[in-house]
């Protein structure tokens, strides 16, 4: 039985393996976030990146072309692989299980030995590689057991939480997107084998850039079930474009912070996805007292009001400091936990 990270997770297990030098497969569906979680790591740790898809070598790119230098023949390493004064590297070998077999023959000498002929891999450079699951149907072949035992295999799987932190922090990902996900979590990913497109975080992102196009007026539009389905999928596109025509209903925003204990609180689960995700993105020091007075009501849920302010904090982490939610959490830290 495989036991499945987070991104989150991933991360800190990254740096652990590349501290002691250890290369590592992380094993991961498409549009997971693989390759992004990896240029993440070579950032903080000050790595250069070599990002090398596998699938699209052949043997003569990894060991070079030979010339002749006073009647010996030399080979010459191609310029992607690391030379000895270069700054500390990460080698990524992405989609390492499509190459072709000679690939992963050379590939194999070049993991076991750090070397392939007289090129040998600097003491600095780390191998990291990435493939998808045979399981995943996209074409995968397995690697044999010999290349295998040489990395410690990783397995990540899509987290709507870790993703609709990351796309409120760091990825600048649609609230309105975010909101979908979160009354539909089930939808981060769902792979259709029939289909030419489906939901993922990588496809989601895109769904975003759409959505964020047409609020400014662009030549697109987020209730296009033609051009999300063929983003995330046909039948995902489908509710999502219903999702987005009522987000177009929602209550005004500054009404309900300007008549916080007397506004109308909705019913309906999304209404009030979409609508804690705007009034988050909304949240400043002058009105985050009247957020939280409107979302700590009796009628609301508290699985709400803890989305909410955590979204506003995320957005705004200065909120934290505001004499609004010092009060919120002397008297509501119960529903925080």
């Amino acid at each position: 039985m495989q036991t499945y990270i987070k991104p989150s997770e991933l991360k800190s297990k990254l740096e652990t393996l590349i501290s002691i030098n250890k290369p590592a497969f992380i094993w991961g569906a498409s549009g997971i976030g693989k390759s992004e979680i990896i240029s993440k790591v070579a950032e903080k740790l000050d790595y250069n990146l070599i990002d090398v898809r596998v699938s699209l070598l052949d043997p003569v790119d990894l060991r070079g072309v030979p010339s002749v230098e006073n009647g010996v023949t030399k080979w010459n390493p191609p310029i992607f692989l690391p030379q000895e004064n270069d700054k500390q590297s990460i080698l990524f070998l992405d989609e390492l299980q499509h190459g072709s077999p000679s690939v992963k023959n050379a590939l194999f000498q070049l993991i076991r030995d750090r070397r392939i002929g007289e090129y040998k891999l600097p003491d600095s450079t780390i191998i990291l590689a990435a493939g998808n699951r045979v399981s995943d149907r996209v074409g995968a072949n397995k690697i044999n057991g010999a290349l295998a035992n040489r990395f410690s295999h990783l397995h990540l799987e899509a987290d709507v939480n870790d993703w609709v932190k990351w796309g409120m922090s760091e990825g600048s990902i649609d609230p309105n997107v975010i909101a979908f996900i979160r009354y539909r979590p089930e939808l981060l990913f769902d792979f259709d084998k029939d289909s030419v497109a489906w939901a993922s975080p990588r496809t989601w992102e895109s769904v975003s850039d759409i959505v964020k196009a047409d609020s400014k007026g662009m030549v697109v539009n987020s209730q296009d079930q033609s051009l999300i389905g063929g983003t995330v999928g046909d039948s995902v596109a489908i509710e999502f474009c219903a999702f987005m025509g009522m987000v177009n209903t929602l209550p005004d925003v500054s009404a309900i912070i300007k008549n916080p204990e007397t506004y109308e609180i909705s019913d309906d689960p999304s209404v009030l996805y979409a609508l804690t995700g705007a009034l988050a993105r909304r949240s400043d020091a002058t009105n985050f007292d009247a957020i939280i007075t409107y979302m700590t009501r009796d009628e609301m849920s508290n699985e709400f009001a803890v989305l909410c302010i955590n979204d506003a904090i995320t957005v705004n982490p200065k909120l934290a400091k505001t004499k609004a939610y010092v009060d919120f959490m002397g008297k509501y830290q119960h529903i925080m936990s």
